[in-house]
């Protein structure tokens, strides 16, 4: 006669996995670190404990940089998950962050050293009557958000945060504003002042800021001596070719300004942007008390007129070698551009010169000579490349400045040898530079 109610059988995994309770954390620790990612969640499915011991993986590797939106249901899953033991001292970032000090007390409590940061990535058609909603940061349509209502702002998450961390004594080591779809508004701009400037106007020492505008990027990072301006990295899904947009310091009211400005930065990185003269002579005299690096790399100088390149490019390579004393000069793919130039006249291409000395020696040369020392190509009298130039004999230099002069008046072919013979003089006089110790 069979039993009412038979017993049920249990899954052989499930009779296995008492066996792993029996194993020393030594063992099971051995386990987690040398299980596949995507093969642990069968392992913790077996073993409680085991479970425990992936998750730290787990963590790092899933929990580590978080983005929260302004919701209850969100905010409510941050702080049990910054109170969490094993995922909480494992944050290293959190992007937006609301009035509710709670989950910056338990990071404080962990000693953790995150970055925090807003963005700014929703439809501003969907924000509808919310418009202090900036840096809200849904990256989805709001009508599937998990929420009940939404409440206006009269704050930007910016000052919230730093109320929150004034209130708590916890202040961040990074601020990462990406602000692609507005940019900077008065009261961001505040509290980032709030953030970044000590009680004297200057920039702090220990806060180091990366602001993402629409097309550029900037990073002020004072604890590295460091300020970078270039184009932001963008998908061909935002633009169908790069753009070259300019980059300026103009886009800071004038305390931030001020303070970028007279910081004491030791290097000065531009990247792929252009910038008007005039802009990058005033940051480089700013600067030129501390500054000991420029590096520039595809950097386009916009020039307002076309048939005197080399006299408005002038005042960029003086100012190098007159008021800066640099250890490093590194100009890479950099060109001069107007509007009817095409893809520009380029001035330096992989040239990197070391020491105060020899960068002074063949800045000399580059002002002297105006374009004829620039990288691009020239062609002579034959039309062919003329790259390297050729170098001028000592004992027939006079003898070609002579008749450079001759030919000077003869002419379309006496212009082009005429550049061609101070073509060769550039280049012999920029290879003298660099031979001189």
């Amino acid at each position: 006669m069979h039993p009412t109610n038979p017993t049920r059988r249990i899954a052989p995994h499930r009779r296995y996995a008492k066996k792993f309770l029996t194993l020393p954390d030594e063992l099971l620790t051995k386990i987690s670190d040398n299980v596949a990612l995507e093969d642990l969640p069968n392992f913790r499915l077996t073993c409680k404990t085991l479970a425990n011991i992936s998750a730290k993986h787990f963590g790092e590797k899933r929990l580590a940089h978080r983005r929260f939106i302004f919701t209850e249901y969100s905010i409510r899953g941050l702080v049990d998950m910054t109170a969490h033991p094993v995922f909480g001292p494992r944050v290293k970032s959190i992007i937006n962050i609301t009035d509710n000090a709670k989950a910056m007390e338990v990071l404080l409590h962990w000693a953790t050293r995150i970055t925090i940061g807003t963005f700014d990535d929703i439809q501003l058609g969907l924000q509808k009557k919310a418009r202090h909603l900036r840096g809200y940061g849904s990256g989805r349509e709001i009508k599937d958000l998990p929420f009940v209502r939404m409440i206006p702002l009269p704050k930007v998450s910016l000052q919230i945060i730093r109320d929150a961390s004034r209130f708590i004594t916890f202040f961040p080591e990074r601020l990462v504003l990406n602000l692609r779809s507005e940019g900077t508004d008065i009261d961001t701009e505040n509290a980032l002042c709030d953030f970044m400037l000590a009680g004297n106007g200057q920039l702090r020492p220990t806060v180091d800021a990366i602001i993402i505008a629409r097309y550029t990027y900037i990073a002020i990072l004072p604890s590295q001596g460091c300020l970078t301006l270039r184009r932001k990295e963008t998908t061909a899904q935002d633009l169908p070719e790069p753009v070259y947009c300019g980059v300026s310091l103009d886009v800071f009211d004038p305390p931030m300004r001020n303070a970028i400005l007279s910081a004491p930065f030791r290097r000065l990185n531009l990247r792929s942007c252009k910038i008007e003269i005039r802009e990058l002579v005033m940051v480089l005299q700013a600067f030129a008390a501390t500054l000991q690096v420029v590096d520039m790399a595809d950097v386009h100088f916009w020039i307002q007129d076309k048939s005197q390149a080399g006299r408005c490019v002038r005042p960029v390579l003086c100012c190098l070698r007159d008021e800066l004393r640099l250890r490093k000069l590194i100009l890479n793919d950099i060109r001069a551009m107007h509007i009817d130039y095409g893809d520009g006249i380029i001035i330096a291409k992989d040239r990197t010169w070391h020491s105060q000395q020899t960068i002074r020696q063949v800045l000399d040369v580059f002002v002297e000579h105006d374009m004829y020392a620039w990288d691009f190509s020239w062609k002579d009298d034959s039309g062919d490349e003329n790259e390297d130039g050729g170098e001028v004999e000592a004992g027939h230099e006079d003898e070609d400045e002579g008749e450079a002069e001759n030919e000077k008046d003869e002419g379309d072919g006496g212009w082009s040898k005429y550049e061609s013979i101070l073509r060769r003089r550039a280049k012999k006089a920029l290879a003298l530079a660099l031979a001189e110790p």
